[in-house]
């Protein structure tokens, strides 16, 4: 190779892949579809091989480009990460984030200390609550970001958001219990205008499959508790562990549940630095 593989051009052509559209890319990275075309080519040159098929309208990298894509992202995370810990400590200030306690016990906590160690001088302060009460918060400048579930109608008034991924949703009892055998069944349940709530009760009525609320929780621990004693079937996601509780599916009588989408929410981009820098630590670390 006689000319080095620019960092722009290693992000073009790992969005290039990701996004499989020459269109999303160019809106992505503020360029136009030519432009795209022509870094491309670049780094095609540089690397002295073919990195895609010929026709761009279907995208499909070549044996070249599979070699090329698994150091550029290599390439470009130890880019990213060396400039933000040389900006780190310049970097001060407050941030108030909001996010569900489900997402507060089982997701944030390593975001969070990864955040703290790269941005030492970034106070942050959580608040727990519903999704819309997160939404109505942020409008209000109560909170700054927020880590919520995506819901039909409710979204911030001000600032911007992304979507982060896909959470599927599962039934969780007691490894060794009897509960979800029971008729009707006792469900331990987060309060009403909880997605997690809405989706297992129309999942177990479109079954036919008669239930009681035994139990209402804004605590997820409140709920697991009840479900480790083997009282309550409990909702939550599948990414979340807890010792002692199974997932229950279709052999234990229980349908499958509609899954949810986790995105994030920014009051105001621009207006703090820090702010911006939680906003892109938790979504780089949960996308």
């Amino acid at each position: 190779m006689a000319r080095p593989l620019d960092i722009p051009l290693l992000r073009t052509f790992v969005s290039l892949v990701e996004e499989r559209s020459v269109t999303r890319v160019a809106r992505r990275l503020g360029r136009t579809q030519p432009a795209i075309s022509l870094q491309i080519r670049r780094l095609e040159e540089a690397a002295g091989r073919p990195l895609f098929e010929p026709d761009l309208r279907h995208l499909r990298v070549t044996r070249h480009g599979e070699t090329l894509l698994g150091y550029a992202r290599t390439i470009l995370r130890t880019h990213d990460e060396a400039r933000v810990r040389l900006a780190a400590e310049e970097i001060a200030g407050r941030v108030t984030l909001g996010c569900p306690d489900l997402y507060a016990a089982f997701l944030m906590p390593q975001t969070l200390a990864t955040f703290r160690a790269a941005y030492p001088n970034v106070e942050v302060t959580v608040r727990c609550a519903l999704s819309m009460v997160l939404a109505r918060e942020i409008s209000e400048g109560i909170i700054d970001v927020a880590l919520a579930t995506e819901m039909p109608n409710v979204r911030p008034e001000v600032g911007g958001s992304v979507v982060l991924r896909d959470e599927p949703l599962v039934w969780l009892g007691a490894v060794h219990g009897a509960v979800h055998r029971e008729t009707p069944i006792p469900l331990g349940m987060l309060p009403e205008g909880n997605l997690y709530r809405d989706y297992a009760l129309a999942a177990l009525d479109n079954a036919k499959r008669p239930w009681r609320v035994a139990c209402v929780s804004e605590s997820i621990a409140g709920l697991e508790a009840m479900a480790l004693a083997d009282a309550a079937v409990i909702v939550l996601a599948r990414s979340v562990k807890v010792d002692g509780l199974r997932p229950l599916g279709p052999d234990d009588g229980l349908p499958p549940i509609r899954g949810v989408r986790m995105v994030l929410w920014q009051r105001t981009r621009g207006a703090s630095a820090a702010t911006d820098h939680l906003f892109a630590h938790i979504a780089r670390d949960l996308m």
